[in-house]
């Protein structure tokens, strides 16, 4: 295993589990925090609690800016995960808070991604270039609970990358020693050619079952049975809209999909359903928006997934 340098752009649940991990495999670790979170991980580190464990306390090295993401000794970094969830109201905010965090980091570290939207690693890659956007697809369940603290709920845990144009990318010796890093860290690195796919297939799960459960105020339960003909015209959409875009989905996606939903423990909620029911907008448009989006360039029908984001958006105004 090559040691590696990497940097974590937020202390929220995958940027705490993946810095505590990584930490703990004897990699040199720098995360970039602020307010609470900083301080936390200044005093005590990153938390990881596991269910009938005792909390985990991993020392990291901390920064508050971006011009501060390198080792401790001053070296740029190898890799920086962008790990801080894809928020703000419109796209131009995003790309403009996106291009501040990349812009400013010493050196010319590849930015690896890894938030729930389809469109955020173009925002990465308009900032730094597709040479140094590695787009990457998070699973597992990571829940936020405090400043610098994850709740992680064994077993799955796994980042897949890709390269940008995705060919070739399993013969790029850096990306695989990048995997490589995370499966001896404990959580599956997995490498793909086609990785375009696997962003979307995400995005069918996580963004379909968020945004109707949001608007069910129901787990993923209650939405695979009660709802499930609207939950599954919701992936339909989805997969026709990453189609239009030129994706090349296999074709069994959405039957996939929605055995991955049923595999499911009944009381699952998203990231995005949970900030919803707090009254918080942030990622509504970055995860279900870019979906309408790409689905409007494309001349694909999305009229569901217009619908459940309209009442949404009635109901945080």
């Amino acid at each position: 295993m090559v040691d590696m340098r990497i940097g974590i752009i937020g202390a929220g649940a995958v940027g705490t589990f993946f810095g505590a991990r990584l930490a703990q495999a004897g990699h040199d670790v720098t995360v970039l925090a602020r307010g609470a979170a900083l301080d936390a991980v200044r005093a005590d580190g990153l938390r990881v609690d596991i269910d009938g464990q005792e909390p985990q306390f991993v020392p990291v090295h901390a920064a508050a800016s971006p011009a501060e993401l390198t080792t401790a000794d001053g070296e740029a970094l190898d890799v920086v995960l962008l790990a801080v969830k894809a928020t703000g109201v419109t796209l131009a905010e995003r790309q403009a808070q996106i291009a501040a965090l990349v812009q400013g980091i010493p050196g010319d570290p590849v930015i690896a991604t890894t938030q729930n939207s389809v469109e955020v690693h173009r925002l990465v890659a308009d900032a730094v270039g597709t040479d140094r956007t590695w787009p990457g697809v998070v699973r597992g369940y990571f829940i936020h609970t405090g400043p610098a603290t994850v709740r992680f709920v064994p077993p799955l845990a796994s980042f897949t990358v890709g390269l940008w144009e995705g060919a070739g990318s399993t013969r790029d010796a850096t990306l695989a020693a990048f995997a490589e890093t995370f499966t001896a860290a404990g959580i599956t690195g997995i490498v793909r050619d086609d990785l375009w796919c696997d962003i979307w297939e995400k995005a069918m799960f996580v963004t379909c079952f968020g945004a109707l459960g949001a608007v069910a105020q129901q787990p993923i339960g209650a939405l695979r049975t009660t709802l499930r003909s609207s939950l599954e015209g919701m992936v339909t959409e989805a997969d026709a809209a990453a189609r239009a875009t030129g994706v090349e989905l296999r074709e069994d996606a959405v039957a996939r999909t929605m055995a991955f939903i049923d595999a499911q423990p009944e009381d699952a909620t998203s990231s995005m359903q949970r900030d919803i029911t707090e009254g918080i907008s942030g990622e509504l448009d970055s995860q279900l928006g870019a979906i309408i989006r790409a689905g409007d360039n494309g001349g694909a029908d999305t009229r569901l997934l217009d619908l459940v984001h309209g009442l949404l958006q009635l109901r945080l105004s």
